[in-house]
């Protein structure tokens, strides 16, 4: 999908409307503050020079962008690769502990608890997944339009994103209130256990529109190269939410002891306190990215290439987070502790995949950049790189993790038995992590690449036609009970990593067009 800028524009009280058409014919108004920059700029006068463009009252650099997608294209592979994931790593590690922080608090309410907002994790992963394949099929064309160097068609792009997904988001999470109550029966819930999970996940409904807005304005930014502002807003986020847990959950200051619920409204007005922040930067043109007025006059064709690109990353999500529903109800039928352990040993494992995390998001920056500047031998590089790194990475924090299993259990939990329970899932966690490092970064290449559905394939196969089955078998049908679901959750990672190394291999996988 192209964009060529037509030979018309219309000014209107300082707003000029730019259109961009898309090679297929059709087109798309963008709104633009109107300066004697930006108008010099209208086909048939000379473009802006090197120097300052003013937009909005703020004067930015006119190289700005340009100059991060040299830095990315052109730049030493190592250095290249950890200047994106270092920060988005550090953003990444704020959410967990941000996860954690809730999980703390909330473990002191028991064990019941826990488990209630073990099943309310799975349920707002899953539900976060389905919109957040758009903000990744935003970020893979807008990176690839930075990349051929039309960064104006990539903010044009950006615009109409955003203000789809606000739309999208608000009906979501409308929705989903009247829906999650007979979700959770279905999810055979009963006492104290669906009490707990229905107040904390109502709440945290509230959250929904800020938390998707603002993973959309983030995957904008970090496609321009741009890591930092999305982990300041994450530190930003944490921080607020660290304040209000304890004072909410336990009655502190005056305030109504709320329990699982206050912890809902720290996390709801954290996310909100992010997507103000978020917005309020790309729209004041501080950052080295801009969006232009917001809309709704969408253009098909380009909310159609985003969601070609983002549904089957959005899928994929799915496919995970649905796994993990299923595979905690199935930890269910061993009673609580089982689901305390298991919602405690995923806590860890959040914060281990934290850095495999961010460098996969890198790696699609920089393959969807790199293949829009046809630099298909840098493609190759940096998944290498990355893998390399992340495996010693990886493996150094497996082995602490491993070693010191009895004491990361016992800052969640004063029950012997979730305790014991913990310690078993994560021994057998630890080799997994290993083996997701390498097919996660070779899947995020092939989504970089524009290859989502291939993506979605191999990771929805391995979840659906081996990880829960054989967890499932292994636990009802041997004797290993649900020491058997660890079991199979770590082998699937086996055939996850063999499929997504083969189908990186040779070239033919970056001439895909988006």
């Amino acid at each position: 999908m192209g964009y060529r800028t037509d030979s018309e524009s219309q000014s209107t009280e300082g707003i000029r409307e730019e259109r961009f058409t898309i090679e297929s014919g059709s087109n798309v108004a963008i709104a633009v503050p109107s300066s004697p920059a930006t108008d010099a700029e209208r086909p048939g006068q000379a473009a802006p020079t090197a120097g300052a463009v003013r937009t909005a009252g703020a004067v930015r650099t006119a190289g700005t962008v340009r100059e991060e997608r040299n830095g990315l294209i052109d730049g030493p592979i190592a250095p290249t690769l950890w200047r994106l994931a270092i920060p988005l790593a550090f953003g990444f590690i704020i959410n967990g502990v941000y996860a954690w922080i809730n999980m703390y608090f909330v473990s002191r309410l028991g064990d019941t608890a826990i488990a209630a907002i073990g099943f309310s994790d799975q349920i707002n992963m899953t539900v976060f997944t389905i919109g957040s394949g758009f903000c990744i099929g935003t970020g893979i064309i807008v990176a690839r339009r930075i990349g051929e160097g039309r960064s104006r068609q990539a903010s044009a792009i950006a615009t109409q994103a955003f203000s789809f997904m606000a739309l999208y988001a608000t009906a979501a999470a409308a929705i989903l209130y009247v829906a999650i109550p007979h979700v959770l029966v279905l999810l055979q819930l009963r006492g104290e256990m669906l009490e707990l999970t229905r107040a904390y996940q109502l709440t945290i409904l509230f959250g929904l529109p800020a938390n998707l807005l603002t993973f959309q304005a983030n995957a904008s930014i970090r496609s321009t190269g741009n890591t930092m502002f999305p982990m300041m807003v994450a530190i930003t986020c944490a921080i607020v939410n660290a304040l209000l847990d304890p004072v909410l959950i336990f009655g502190l200051l005056g305030m109504p002891k709320l329990g699982v619920q206050g912890a809902a409204i720290a996390t709801t007005t954290a996310q909100w306190v992010g997507v103000v922040i978020a917005t309020a930067a790309l729209y004041s043109g501080r950052l080295n990215f801009r969006l232009h007025r917001p809309t709704v006059r969408f253009n098909r064709d380009v909310i159609t290439s985003i969601f070609r690109l983002g549904v089957p990353s959005s899928l994929q999500s799915l496919s995970v987070s649905m796994a993990r529903v299923i595979l905690i109800s199935v930890v269910n039928l061993f009673g609580t502790a089982a689901v305390a352990a298991y919602t405690i040993g995923l806590r860890v494992d959040v914060l281990v995949m934290m850095p495999v995390f961010a460098t996969a998001i890198a790696i699609e920056t920089l393959v969807s950049q790199n293949i829009g500047a046809r630099r298909f031998d840098r493609v190759h590089a940096f998944r290498i790189t990355a893998r390399r790194h992340l495996l010693l990475v990886v493996a150094a924090t497996g082995l602490l993790i491993y070693l010191f299993a009895g004491s990361l259990a016992d800052i969640f939990t004063n029950d012997p038995r979730v305790a014991a329970l913990t310690v078993r899932y994560l021994h057998i966690a630890v080799p997994g992590y290993l083996l997701f490092v390498i097919g996660q970064t070779a899947t995020r290449a092939l989504s970089g690449a524009g290859h989502s559905l291939r993506s979605l394939g191999i990771t929805a196969a391995v979840l659906w036609f081996l990880q829960i089955p054989l967890a499932y078998l292994l636990a009802r049908y041997t004797t290993l009970g649900e020491t058997g679901i660890f079991i199979g959750i770590t082998v699937s990672y086996l055939l996850f990593a063999s499929i997504s190394t083969y189908a990186v291999r040779g070239s033919r996988w970056m001439m895909k067009t988006v």
